[in-house]
């Protein structure tokens, strides 16, 4: 798939707002893929898809789960919109000649998981920190990939926990063995 074939794709499917973001992720994620030895090209593809299936309804999400057989956690039931678009999108995707390491790094994007490629770990960190994000502490977060993706990928999967148990909400396992293994 070329970039603009995923930038067509995008456009369909994401409302403008949506797919700035993404383009924002798509640029951050090529600048970390270059510094910590990724292939550029299928960052960027991920940045420009990983949250294809992000504005869809909860029901619809459920449902397209159902008829790719994916499984379904009771805790990715609760929120479906939040846990599964990554997992969705990814197999949705799958059809569309993007490489496996890509395909991966958009289902790992939201919540993460243990063994994650530098792929994956550039695309989860430029979610977290791209350009658009402006909460207390994005620019830092963005200044300190550039210097180490393992201290980047730790500060993106703490912030998440503290949010969480902030708001009360159930973490999902696999954040869980991502901190557990970056903290090992």
């Amino acid at each position: 798939m070329t970039e603009s074939q995923a930038e067509a794709l995008a456009t369909v499917r994401m409302s403008a707002e949506l797919l700035e973001h993404c383009r924002g992720v798509a640029r951050l994620a090529a600048a970390l893929a270059r510094r910590w030895g990724a292939p550029t090209d299928e960052a960027v593809l991920g940045g420009l898809l990983h949250d294809y299936c992000r504005e869809m309804s909860a029901e619809h999400i459920l449902g397209r789960c159902s008829e790719l057989g994916l499984p379904v956690s009771a805790l990715e039931r609760l929120r479906p919109v939040q846990l599964l678009h990554a997992r969705l999108a990814a197999a949705e995707l799958a059809s569309q000649s993007l490489g496996a390491g890509c395909l991966d790094a958009i289902a790992r994007h939201t919540v993460g998981g243990a063994g994650m490629s530098v792929l994956a770990r550039c695309l989860y960190v430029a979610d977290t920190a791209e350009p658009g994000r402006t909460y207390k502490g994005a620019a830092e977060l963005r200044e300190l990939a550039g210097e180490s993706l393992d201290d980047a990928l730790k500060a993106c999967t703490r912030r998440t926990l503290l949010h969480l148990i902030d708001r009360g909400r159930p973490i999902h396992p696999d954040t869980i063995a991502l901190y557990n293994e970056l903290a090992g």
